[in-house]
């Protein structure tokens, strides 16, 4: 298995009026809510543990990645081929 990672570095990525970041996870991006499911906290300025949790940056709750991948606000991000215009 891959080590997961947040993209932390990159701008914010809005949808919907919501803003996301980019998850790297089991070889698969994801963009999940930037919003701690406890306070709200901005969890890509988080860190990704030894057990495969993000620990929030304000409060240090953790949360598992995969129930957080689970989520329904969750786009998993799949590989496409390019079409040629």
């Amino acid at each position: 298995m891959a080590a997961s990672w947040i993209a932390a570095d990159l701008p914010p990525i809005y949808r919907d009026g919501r803003e996301y970041f980019l998850l790297g996870h089991d070889d698969r991006l994801y963009l999940v809510l930037n919003r701690c499911p406890h306070r709200g906290g901005p969890l890509k300025f988080g860190f990704v543990n030894g057990d495969d949790e993000i620990v929030c940056p304000l409060h240090h709750g953790v949360f598992k990645i995969a129930q957080l991948v689970a989520q329904a606000s969750t786009i998993r991000l799949d590989e496409q081929p390019a079409t040629a215009p």
